[in-house]
This record gives C-alpha cells, structure tokens and sequence, in this order.
C-alpha cells in the first residue's frame, strides 16, 4: 500500500514538472544568425590581423551589430570592418576589460571583412560576435544565483544529516574522495578514447543508431568507473566490509560532493557574469542569463537533489553485494548508473535550450532519485546486522574464495 502510495506520488510530481516546462514555456530555440569566435588568445611580438568573417550587407545603411569583448594585458586590440577594396570603414578598440558594442552601418552595399588587428607586441584573450541589426548583451541577475546556491544547500543538508545521525566523518570522507578518484579516471579514459569511439561509430553507422550507442557508451563510462572501480577497492580492502551507517555515509559523501563541486562552479559561473560580464562571450553570457528565469534555475537543485539519491542507493548496492556474497547487486548498481548517464548524454545531444526540455529531462532524473530513494530504504532493510555479518564471514572462512564476482552467486 505505501509503495502504491508512494508511485501515485511519483506519477503527480513527474506530470507537475513536465507541466512547468510544456505549460508554462512556449518558446522555441532561437535562430543565430552572423557569426562569433569566442575564447580566441594572442601572444603576438608583431603587428598582425585575423580577418575570420564575411559579412554580406545588402543595403547601404543597413545596421550591423559588432561585440569585442575580453582582457587586454598587453598591446592594443582592434576591431576592424572593412569594404571589398581594403579600406576601414569601422574600427572599435578593446582597452582592458572594457567591451566594445555597436552598430556599424556600412555605406555601401556589398561584402565587407571584420576581425582584429594588432600593432606591435600583443597578448589577449577575446571573443568577437556580429549579427545583423544588434548584438544585445543579457545582464545575469541575482536569481540566477538561486541555482548554485541551491546545489550546495542540498550537499550541505545531507552532510548535516550525516552528521546528526552518526554516520560516520571517516566513511563520509571516503564517498566524497571515492568520486573524485573515480570521475577523473573517467575523465581521463574520455579524454583519450572519446573521440576515437565517436569518430568509429559515425564512420560506419547512421546518425540514428550512432547517436543513442554512443550515448549508452557515455553512460557505461559511469557504470564502470563510479561503480565496478569502486568496488573493486571495497572488495579487496576491509572498507567494503562495514555495517549499513558507515555504507549509507559512503554513500552520501559520494553523491554530495558531486553537488557541492557542481554548485561552487555555477555560483562562480554566475557571480564571474555578474561582476565582470566583459570577460565572457556573448555566446556565454546568453546561456548563464537563462537562470535569471527562477524556472531554470530551479532545475538543477531539483536535479541534484534526485541524484543524490541515485548516488546513494548505487554506492549502498555495493556494499550489500560484499556483506551478501552476492554479485547481481554489483551489476544491478553498475546498470543503474549507466542508464542514469546515458540519459544525461542524450540531453547533451537533444540540446537542452528551451524550460519544455530542460524539465523533461528533469522529470527523469526525478524517476531516477525516487528509485534510488524506495531502493535505499529497501537496502536498509535487508542489510545484514553486524552479528549477521560476522556470521557469514565465519561461514566462507572455509570455503574457496572466488576470484571472480560472477562465481560469488
């Protein structure tokens, strides 16, 4: 009956935030026109010019915006807008951090280049945008704080639970370094074969099966890392072998820390565009000012906290299996965290660019977070007490250790 109960729930919240993307948005992915390079350096000794765009002006007059933005540490850095015969017909100066935004009308019609120039000796980073008419630059608000900010409250509410129920700073601190081992090694497999096995799948594959394989592979990079890695260590070490609080801290230190580090780095994200907005792209400022809607910014604390739980229940999964001598709990944990990621990863590849999709996409991490909460508290129940436990490794003493996860059913 509760978990009747439980499911009724479930299904309300999930049609409530599918409703908040589909029913109250109605917007639809803009169209980019002109063109940017964003994030471009110089370290240059002598003059010098990087002429990247074409801008195509069919009326004299017609308005051209023109953005150059960065930091400016040594030299001068100019903007530049030029007819077909060479000759300058705008020119804009990047001095410091302060950006240059206007709207240039050429004189003439035809096709003009813009881009940069430099005099002398010159080192700089730079972003440089156009767009037919104006280049409008978002301002970020204080809302768009609400969602780092948000993230870190929801760590910082399971430590403190941790705490007050004793579950142990040790374990706590072992989840936390346990997922910081094991994203960089996934961080470091990605960097080194990602691309090898995406150029492989699209070379002999069609876009429609390419795209969902390597979506599913992106997620088994988390199932074998964030989970058979780490159990690897908890098998063969005596930190796999403890009672239920010390695998329920394990648990959360792994999953809090995650979204601690991913709300300290939107909160920087958003205070950086806040304070000093010329020091990022146009392109950049567009996306963190979508978190001056408090719908969007809601988003990632709804997220984090159901993947915390997700957290939890995959980290505690494996400790049952070491405490039961039963490895279908390893790979039911490790399945688990890759159907999780492979979902992320699609959301990467659908582009979350409009509330009706980020909230769908919420909405499945939601049914993710509310598995992980009903498998948690059904992994707190089945735990073998510490007497149990101490039993049934009396009972193996005598027998033949298996060297493979697979013969340990």
């Amino acid at each position: 009956m509760m978990i009747r109960r439980v499911l009724t729930l479930a299904a309300v919240v999930l049609a409530a935030l599918l409703a908040i993307g589909c029913g109250v948005s109605n917007e639809t992915p803009k169209a980019t026109e002109g063109a940017s390079i964003t994030g471009a350096t110089l370290n240059e000794e002598s003059a010098g010019e990087k002429m990247p765009f074409t801008v195509e002006v069919k009326e004299a007059g017609e308005p051209i915006g023109v953005d150059l933005r960065g930091v400016v540490s040594r030299g001068t850095l100019r903007a530049q807008l030029r007819d077909a015969e060479g000759q300058v017909v705008w020119e804009g100066v990047l001095t410091g951090t302060t950006p240059v935004n206007v709207v240039v009308r050429p004189p003439r019609a035809g096709k003009y280049a813009l881009g940069v120039v430099w005099d002398g000796a010159v080192t700089a980073s730079y972003s440089l945008t156009w767009r037919p008419g104006t280049v409008e630059v978002p301002r970020v608000t204080a809302v768009a704080l609400l969602g780092g900010l948000g993230m870190i409250v929801v760590a910082v509410a399971f430590v403190v639970y941790a705490a007050v129920r004793r579950l142990g700073w040790g374990y706590l601190g072992w989840g936390a370094l346990g997922w910081v081992v094991a994203v960089a090694l996934k961080f470091v497999w990605a960097i080194l074969f990602n691309q090898v096995v995406y150029q492989g799948l699209y070379g002999v594959l069609p876009k429609a099966l390419a795209d969902p394989l390597f979506c599913i592979y992106v997620g088994s990079l988390t199932g074998i890392f964030e989970v058979c890695v780490i159990w690897l260590v908890l098998r063969y070490t005596r930190l796999g072998k403890v009672p239920w609080p010390r695998a329920l801290a394990f648990g959360i230190g792994f999953g809090a820390v995650e979204a601690l580090l991913l709300g300290a780095t939107s909160l920087l994200n958003m205070l950086i565009a806040m304070i000093y907005p010329s020091m990022l792209p146009t392109e950049a400022l567009e996306a963190l000012a979508q978190g001056n809607n408090v719908l969007w910014s809601l988003a990632p604390i709804v997220e984090r906290l159901a993947v915390v739980y997700v957290h939890i229940l995959a980290n505690v999964l494996m400790f049952y299996a070491i405490q039961k001598r039963r490895a279908r709990w390893l790979w039911v944990s490790s399945l688990y965290m890759t159907a999780l990621d492979s979902v992320a990863a699609f959301g990467q590849f659908w582009g979350i660019t409009t509330l009706a999709r980020i909230w769908t996409l919420e909405a499945a991490m939601v049914l993710f977070g509310i598995v992980g909460w009903l498998g948690m508290r059904w992994v707190a129940r089945n735990y073998p007490s510490p007497v149990l436990a101490a039993e049934l490794a009396t009972e193996a003493q005598g027998t033949t250790e298996p060297e493979h996860p697979e013969q340990a059913e």
